[in-house]
């Protein structure tokens, strides 16, 4: 009998590549109400709670708007949702190999699940659009517990969701928050290369496993230390 065991993935930078288009969302939802378009790093910094959240650091953020510039935040996270789903299909994809390696965990007898920043709206939106919601045994959003990543919270959710001990989960993520969080549950961790915004603090948090395409994810599905 095959010991249960639970891939949790991260959705962006992970299974799909969708960061030029969310980054882009955060860009233009802001830009009526800031002195100057935020940069990549500067969004990328705002990561870890829902898109309302990080829309809510960057308008308090003095650098990029003036002092009243939260007052929008309502008016922002309403533009951004309408530019994620306007640009989803056409700008987003599934990373190559993301399929292959699904199927080969599904194949191997792994539960999958999803543990993502996005708020529960967009990620069940962006899950449906590329038809993976109904492979997925749970998802757990930064909407749906007490503290983000890399607090390990939604993890823990998952684990007792499936009643499996840490050492039979994996956790895959293109961020060091994904790895913390992993480390944090006591879970084995593993590094999503191919979708990283910044390899070097990815690779500084200290994955169990460097990955760098969905295709090396294999043969740690099918032959996974017991």
């Amino acid at each position: 009998m095959t010991t249960p065991r639970v891939l949790v993935l991260d959705l962006d930078g992970t299974l799909l590549d969708s960061f030029p288009h969310l980054l882009s969302a955060f860009r233009e939802a802001v830009r009526p109400f800031v002195f100057r378009p935020p940069t990549d790093e500067e969004i990328v910094a705002t990561f870890g709670p829902a898109e309302r959240g990080c829309l809510e650091r960057l308008l308090r953020n003095s650098e990029l708007a003036p002092h009243d510039a939260a007052s929008h935040l309502d008016e922002a996270h309403r533009a951004f949702l309408r530019l994620y789903q306007e640009g989803l299909r056409r700008q987003v994809r599934l990373f190559p190999g993301v399929e292959e390696m699904l199927q080969c965990a599904e194949q191997c007898g792994w539960h999958l699940a999803v543990f993502t920043g996005k708020g529960r709206s967009s990620t069940m939106l962006t899950l449906e659009q590329f038809g993976l919601l109904p492979r997925l045994g749970l998802v757990v959003t930064s909407d749906d517990v007490p503290r983000h990543k890399p607090a390990p919270d939604g993890i823990l959710v998952i684990l007792r969701h499936f009643q499996i001990h840490p050492c039979q989960a994996l956790v895959v993520g293109d961020a060091a928050a994904d790895v913390e969080a992993g480390r944090a549950a006591a879970c084995r961790t593993g590094a999503a290369l191919w979708g990283t915004f910044s390899r070097r603090s990815l690779l500084a948090s200290r994955p169990d496993y460097l990955l760098h395409q969905p295709g090396d994810l294999i043969p740690l599905l099918r032959n996974w230390p017991h």
